[in-house]
């Protein structure tokens, strides 16, 4: 999981300028009233975010009492996410906005949609609300649909208000079989409370993250197999060993959490690995 910087946009002026265009002078009015009712859960939401809370919000099925779930969830899909809308262009922008393009929920696929943390079916009145909308990968946002928590520890990880990234949390094992493979699971660091880690093994659970990641490290393998029997022909298991520790430091030193992190780690640790168990 990564953590995105916040986006600039304020909140009522991404509302203003998706409803710039509205033709009908009642709807355009109710939803024109409905701005210090969006400023006042903007506030809420930015308060209870880092304290875990989002899941004390409720559910709307109406905003400012006269407009509906429906027609606020569509100042967001037609008047943000259609190519023509007035709001298209921060559509884009926020959609761009994670680095290398890679979705931050499972740090792996490329962002190519925009997610809801409270999902706009439950929660209309953050529907165009920046901190609520973030880049994702068409699948973790298929997979999450509109799930809700209902307690803190089922809250998956929020990219803008979690940071998960500067502590150890996510491991491998080899599995002794021919071919090779991988098991991923995670661990508790030390500095964390049970309900974060919990989150985070909730987080790798609803994300099917361990499947992903032996999926991907199964063609690394495979991708690396006829460098290390190149080694191991040359120099022996310590060779191959050489190649993994180095592997290993230089994945480390760009994210600590990635797969390629605990794959690399994973191979360094197994003398069976180093000794043969390359071998298809």
């Amino acid at each position: 999981m990564r953590k995105l910087n916040f986006p600039v946009e304020d909140a009522i002026d991404v509302f203003d300028i998706c409803i710039s265009k509205i033709k009908n002078p009642d709807l355009k009015d109710r939803l024109e009233n409905c701005k210090s009712s969006i400023q006042t859960a903007v506030t809420d939401y930015v308060d209870k975010a880092p304290r875990t809370e989002l899941h004390t919000i409720a559910t709307q099925n109406v905003i400012n009492g006269n407009v509906t779930a429906e027609e606020m969830k569509k100042v967001y899909t037609d008047r943000m996410v259609g190519v023509t809308a007035p709001g298209r262009y921060i559509y884009d922008k926020w959609r761009a906005s994670a680095p290398n393009n890679i979705c931050p929920l499972c740090a792996q696929r490329t962002t190519d949609t925009l997610d809801h943390h409270l999902p706009k079916g439950h929660y209309p009145i953050y529907s165009v609300v920046p901190v609520n909308i973030f880049p994702a990968c068409s699948s973790c946002n298929k997979i999450k649909l509109d799930a809700i928590s209902v307690a803190p520890e089922t809250d998956h990880i929020h990219p803008y208000f979690d940071n998960v990234e500067d502590e150890l949390w996510l491991k491998a094992e080899v599995i002794e079989m021919k071919p090779a493979s991988l098991r991923f699971y995670t661990v508790k660091p030390d500095d964390w409370d049970d309900i974060k880690y919990t989150r985070i093994e909730n987080h790798f659970r609803l994300f099917e993250l361990e499947k992903l990641y032996a999926s991907h490290s199964g063609e690394e393998l495979a991708m690396n197999y006829f460098r290390i029997n190149k080694l191991f022909i040359s120099g022996g298991a310590q060779s191959v060993r050489n190649f993994l520790e180095d592997s290993w430091l230089s994945m480390k030193s760009a994210n600590v959490n990635s797969w390629q992190t605990a794959t690399y780690e994973a191979l360094f640790k197994s003398s069976w690995y180093q000794n043969g168990g390359f071998l298809m």
